[in-house]
C-alpha cells in the first residue's frame, strides 16, 4: 500500500482545533459501542447522531494524518461506506425496505472485514518498530478504518444471541483500541514547522525510510540533508536534482531556494517520491554559506546552535568565512609535530574559501619557519595536510588519495563521518563530558545528524550566550 493524498489543514490553532474535535467525538462513538449491550436498541435519532460523530472523526483524521497507508482510490470508497449506514438507519421509504434490510443484514460482514484491516494497521503501528512518522501514519489509518467499521456495527440489527455477543464484544475491543490509537497518533503527529528551526521528517521512499532535514528553514538558500546518497531533491515533484554524496557516501545534501512562507521540499529515491512541508516565515534570511561547497559544515554549525537556542538568528556566520585563531594554532602545532618527527617535506590541500586561504597562509608560514618544503600532493612518502572544507576533503577521502606517510586533517574536518584514525588534531577531547553532552542533545533533536567540530563549537558558543542571558543557569 502507498501513502494517500496529503491533506493539510495548516498549523497552530487550526491543527489544535482538529485534535479537539477528534478527542471529543471519538469517545461518543466508543461510549455508544460499549453501552449498546446494556441499554437496549437505540433509537434511529441516537444512532444517526453517533454516525455523525463518527463522520466528524473520519473527516478530522483525514486532515490530521497528512497521509494514509492506503491507495488514494480507497479513500472515496471509505467515505461512501461511511455515508451508506446513515441512509440505512434513517430510510423510511417503503419502496426500498427490502434492499435496506438486505444491506443491514450484511452489516456484520462489513464490520468484521473493516475491523480486521483496522487491527492489522494498528498492530503494525504498535509492533513493527517503525519510526514515529510511519507509526503515526499506520495508527491514523487504523483509526479511520476502525471508525468506519463501528459505523456498520451501529447499523447492524440484533440477531441470534451468540452472534450478537461476539459482534458486540469485538466492537467493544476495537472501540477501546481506537481510543488509545487516536490519542497516540495525535501525539506522534510531527510538530508544525517553525521558521528558523530545522525541519526534520522521515519519508517512506525507496526500500525503507529516508531521513530528511531542512536547515535552517528560513527564506533563501537552504541545505537539505537526505539519508541516502542516491536521492534527488527539489521544490517541485517535476524539478529534482541529485544530491551530492556526504564524505562517507551514506547520505547526501543539496542546497535549494525556499520562498517565504509555507512550501514543500520534494525527495525522490528508488523511483518513489514524497514531500516535507516547511514554513520559513516572512522575515529573516538563510546564511549565504549554505549555498556553497561548505554548506554541510555550515548546516552542522546551525544545528549545534538550534539545539541550545532554538531558532537561529539572522546574521549568523558560517565557519568557512574565517579562520578561528585556535584552529590556526592547531595547524601550526601540526606542522611543528611533523618537523619534530623528521619530515622535511609536506603536501597541503586547501580551498578558496576565506578560511581555506587563511589556512594555506598559516601552513606556508609555519613550514617556512621550520624549514619544511611544501610540495604538490601525490607523493606517498610525503605527509598530506588537508585544510579544505568538508566537500573537497570528502572527495579526497572517497577517492582514497591518502598518503602512506600520514594524512592529517584540519581541526574543522572532525565529524562522526569523516574522521580518519588519529590524524585529526582538535582543540577538545571528543570523549569528554562536554562533547558527549553535545552529541546526545544533537541526536535527541536530530537523530541522524553527525556530531562535528563545527557543531560542537557552535553549541558551546550558543550555550555561553544562553547562560549570559539567564544568569540563574
Amino acid at each position: 500500500m502507498g501513502h494517500g493524498a496529503h491533506l493539510d489543514f495548516g498549523s497552530g490553532i487550526g491543527s489544535m482545533f482538529l485534535r479537539i474535535i477528534v478527542l471529543g467525538a471519538l469517545p461518543v462513538v466508543v461510549g455508544f459501542v460499549l453501552l449498546r449491550g446494556f441499554l437496549g436498541e437505540p433509537s434511529r435519532r441516537t444512532t444517526a447522531w453517533v454516525i455523525g460523530a463518527a463522520a466528524a472523526v473520519v473527516g478530522m483524521e483525514l486532515l490530521l494524518s497528512g497521509g494514509l497507508n492506503l491507495p488514494e482510490q480507497v479513500v472515496p470508497l471509505l467515505l461512501a461506506a461511511l455515508a451508506l449506514p446513515m441512509y440505512l438507519i434513517l430510510s423510511r421509504d417503503e419502496r426500498f425496505v427490502r434492499p435496506v434490510g438486505l444491506l443491514r443484514g450484511l452489516a456484520p460482514l462489513v464490520f468484521v472485514t473493516l475491523a480486521v484491516f483496522a487491527v492489522l494497521q494498528l498492530g503494525a503501528g504498535w509492533f513493527a518498530g517503525a519510526g514515529p512518522d510511519r507509526t503515526a501514519t499506520l495508527l491514523h489509518t487504523g483509526v479511520l478504518l476502525g471508525v468506519v467499521a463501528l459505523v456498520w456495527f451501529a447499523a447492524d440489527r440484533p440477531r441470534g444471541r451468540a452472534a450478537t455477543v461476539v459482534t458486540r464484544v469485538s466492537a467493544a475491543l476495537v472501540a477501546m483500541a481506537l481510543l488509545g490509537a487516536s490519542a497516540q497518533a495525535i501525539l506522534l503527529r510531527p510538530s508544525d514547522p517553525v521558521p528558523g528551526i530545522a525541519t526534520e521528517a522521515q519519508l517512506e521512499i525507496g526500500p525503507g525510510f529516508v531521513d530528511v532535514v531542512v536547515v535552517p528553514n528560513l527564506p533563501g538558500r537552504n541545505l537539505v540533508h537526505v539519508g541516502s546518497a542516491t536521492a534527488s531533491v527539489g521544490t517541485s515533484e517535476d524539478d529534482l536534482e541529485r544530491v551530492h554524496p556526504s564524505p562517507d557516501a551514506t547520505s547526501g545534501w543539496l542546497d535549494i531556494e525556499l520562498p517565504a512562507g509555507r512550501s514543500d521540499v520534494w525527495v525522490k529515491d528508488a523511483g518513489q517520491v514524497d514531500s516535507v512541508t516547511t514554513d520559513t516565515g516572512g522575515t529573516g534570511t538563510a546564511p549565504d554559506g549554505l549555498a556553497g561547497a561548505d554548506g554541510p559544515e555550515c548546516a552542522s554549525a546551525l544545528l549545534g546552535r538550534m539545539v541550545v537556542l532554538g531558532a537561529v538568528s539572522e546574521g549568523v556566520r558560517c565557519p568557512s568565512e574565517q579562520l578561528d585563531p585556535a584552529d590556526a594554532e592547531t595547524l601550526r602545532e601540526t606542522v611543528a609535530s611533523l618537523a619534530d618527527d623528521g619530515h622535511q617535506r609536506l603536501a597541503a590541500v586547501g580551498d578558496k574559501s576565506p578560511r581555506g586561504l587563511a589556512a594555506t597562509r598559516t601552513v606556508t608560514e609555519a613550514s617556512a619557519e621550520l624549514g619544511i618544503e611544501l610540495v604538490p600532493p601525490g607523493d606517498p612518502e610525503v605527509p598530506l595536510l588537508v585544510t579544505s572544507g568538508w566537500s573537497e576533503a570528502g572527495k579526497l577521502l572517497r577517492r582514497g588519495d591518502l598518503s602512506a606517510a600520514g594524512t592529517y586533517l584540519a581541526p574543522w574536518l572532525y565529524t562522526d563521518a569523516i574522521a580518519v584514525g588519529d590524524h585529526v588534531e582538535v582543540g577538545f577531547d571528543a570523549d569528554d563530558e562536554s562533547f558527549q553532552r553535545y552529541r546526545t542533545e544533537l541526536r535527541t533533536d536530530y537523530p541522524n545528524q553527525p556530531a562535528s567540530a563545527a557543531g560542537y563549537e557552535a553549541w558551546r558558543s550558543a550555550l555561553s550566550e544562553w547562560r549570559r542571558t539567564d544568569p540563574s543557569t
